[in-house]
């Protein structure tokens, strides 16, 4: 709508800009006709006048000379007795400097003075190639009084001359249908030297020459006018029309601010509009959308406040009741995966008992096929810690004091099997037997290293167990022997998991203690197997109580 009035703006211009240059038009060629018809007289009476041709002869004869001028200004009178567009015409003597003239209508002395100096100023001053005799020049004959002159030279050193004030060629107002608006003339440089209508003749208005075939806007005493211009032909004046823009624009500035206020009162409801679409349907959206991104990141506790709409009312109370019924749900499912995973972890743990089980037993038989039964009772001895150790693997944990003495039995089980073949070392860094472990979880290790480790060996296999505190932060467990150590081929299937996959239940211990700590640690357990003088097991756990564990 702005961008229409304005536009708008703009075409009433240029219509009223149209309509004044046709206007100004018309009456230019009104003027140029008048101006042609005076400057054709006075070629005239210079080639056909005898009384003009006869002056020359005439200047030392002064009776007959001044009847001559007579003659010739009565042939002025005569010509332009209905014709009041001419105010005076003139004849200059160059030889006698004589200036002669027909009557001024001019009833002040001081005017009618200004106006014979002008002219003598002039004609005693001219050059012959001046513009004065190509076309009519605008002067200045008093403060802010211009006229146009045109002169005709003789030959005979006489020049005949006219005289137009342009006070009485301005451009009627009627005419541009404009009662506060002006008109006037410019000259050359775009300055108004003459005017008629409202503008103060004691301020100058300038317009840009170079615009003088269009229109321009100019500012007046605070005031703007549409300015149009057209040149007059023959002249070096410009008519000029001013038309005041407010009296133009009048009902389009009423109808522009009726726009403008449209525009407030609208922004004014959009705003209202958009606080109450923000609080009816945008909030509760965003409210929303927050709830189920909560939803979405597991806060199950999420709850969504009532709302204005009926509709999102609706949609709040039915997502409360969801995350009521998910939580709930959820609870239920931990709780049960909970369970499981525990039944499952104490199945895993049986699973190890056997598998020594039968490898114990195994020994007793070959004992008490030699009837060595001082070994069998140093056997049974062991047997008896190491079976109270593991009728206590109900429990989810134990501490790492327990799980060593708990090794010791085995070891020296297995030091009776095989007499001066094994021998081994346990180190533990202060604190770190507190740190609980699940039970059983470093005895397939040991079982494995002496089961594969020092077959065809000429000196005794040495298990070394170390147990540090990494920052009292984390458990390390190292197991190391002096044995074959593990191929590479085995080494890069172990750590990638898959030799472990493929087993059939040769190595279910291992396999069990991978198990057992990913579900218990979760990435906070790392299992390494590399070589160094032999195999070597490393095994990386945060640190726990058994407290804690039970809390697990």
């Amino acid at each position: 709508m702005l961008y229409n009035n304005y536009y708008a703006s703009n075409t009433i211009r240029e219509q009223v800009a149209e309509s004044n240059k046709n206007s100004m038009i018309l009456y230019s060629q009104q003027i140029e006709a008048a101006l042609n018809k005076e400057t054709n007289f006075l070629y005239n009476v210079a080639v056909e006048d005898p009384n003009l041709a006869a002056l020359p002869q005439l200047l030392n004869n002064p009776n007959d000379y001044y009847l001559a001028k007579a003659r010739i200004l009565s042939t002025f009178s005569k010509y332009h007795r209905f014709d009041n567009s001419v105010d005076l015409q003139f004849i200059y003597s160059l030889r006698n400097r004589d200036l002669f003239t027909t009557p001024i209508k001019e009833s002040s002395y001081e005017r009618l003075s200004a106006i014979k100096t002008t002219i003598e100023r002039i004609v005693k001053s001219i050059e012959p190639n001046s513009d004065f005799f190509r076309e009519w020049k605008a002067v200045e004959y008093s403060k802010g009084k211009y006229a146009l002159i045109r002169l005709v030279n003789t030959g005979d050193d006489f020049y005949l001359g006219a005289f137009i004030e342009l006070e009485n060629l301005v451009i009627p107002l009627d005419i541009i249908h404009s009662k506060e608006g002006l008109a006037g003339f410019l000259n050359n440089q775009g300055q108004l030297i003459t005017n008629a209508g409202m503008i103060n003749p004691t301020h100058s208005v300038s317009l840009d020459s170079g615009t003088s075939g269009g229109y321009q806007v100019v500012k007046q005493d605070g005031l703007k006018y549409i300015a149009v211009t057209n040149p007059v032909q023959g002249t070096d004046v410009i008519l000029s029309v001013f038309v005041p823009e407010e009296q133009m624009l009048k009902d389009l500035n009423n109808f522009r601010r009726g726009i403008i206020l449209i525009s407030v009162g609208a922004l004014f409801i959009l705003v209202i509009y958009l606080v109450y679409l923000n609080d009816i349907i945008l909030k509760p959206m965003n409210n929303l959308v927050h709830g189920m991104r909560r939803i979405k990141h597991g806060d199950w506790n999420i709850r969504l406040q009532s709302s204005k709409a009926k509709e999102f009312a609706i949609i709040n109370e039915t997502f409360n009741s969801m995350a009521a019924e998910i939580q709930e749900l959820t609870s239920s499912v931990y709780e049960e995966q909970i369970k499981a995973h525990k039944a499952e972890l104490k199945h895993l743990q049986l699973q190890i008992n056997p598998h020594f089980l039968l490898n114990t037993i195994n020994i007793i038989y070959n004992l008490a096929e030699i009837k060595n039964y001082t070994v069998i009772q140093l056997m049974c001895m062991n047997l008896v810690k190491y079976f109270r150790f593991t009728t206590r693997t109900n429990q989810v944990a134990v501490t790492i004091q327990e799980e060593m003495e708990h090794m010791e039995s085995y070891i020296k089980i297995q030091q009776v099997r095989f007499p001066e073949r094994i021998t081994y070392e346990i180190q533990m860094e202060k604190g770190a037997e507190d740190a609980a472990i699940p039970p059983l979880l470093i005895q397939p290790f040991i079982e494995n290293a002496i089961k594969h480790g020092f077959d065809f060996m000429d000196h005794p296999f040495h298990i070394y167990i170390a147990i540090g505190l990494i920052e009292q932060e984390r458990v390390r467990i190292v197991i190391m022997d002096n044995g074959n150590g593990f191929p590479e081929e085995m080494l890069e299937k172990l750590g990638s998991g898959s030799y472990l996959e493929h087993q059939n239940g040769e190595h279910l211990g291992i396999s069990n203690v991978q198990y057992r700590i990913k579900h218990l640690f979760g990435d906070g357990a790392r299992l390494e197997f590399d070589n160094a003088s032999g195999a070597r097991i490393q095994i990386v756990l945060p640190f726990r109580t058994v407290e804690q564990f039970t809390s697990y």
